[in-house]
């Protein structure tokens, strides 16, 4: 389960990434994203609302995070926003 939240962004539907992963285990990364004009990914990290230490839930959520494209807008400025990845058991 994927959830976005990066104010007047869209996800492009041919650049949204899926974790891939192969632990057992299950959890919530929340993934901290800045977005450049453009629609790339520029910056990911760890946030709050993250409840898993699992280093391979979180490794591949920031894979995915970083590898996801919107769309782009006409604003010279970057933005903030959220990915938040539900991993469940395999």
């Amino acid at each position: 389960i994927l959830t976005t939240t990066v104010h007047n962004r869209s996800l492009c539907s041919v650049a949204v990434p899926v974790p891939r992963y192969t632990v057992n285990d299950y959890g919530t990364v929340v993934v901290n994203i800045t977005v450049d004009p453009g629609g790339n990914v520029i910056n990911a990290e760890i946030g709050r609302g993250t409840n898993t230490p699992n280093t391979a839930l979180r490794n591949e959520a920031l894979r995915a995070a970083k590898n996801t494209k919107f769309n782009a807008i006409a604003s010279p400025n970057n933005q903030q926003g959220t990915i938040t990845y539900k991993f469940n058991l395999n």
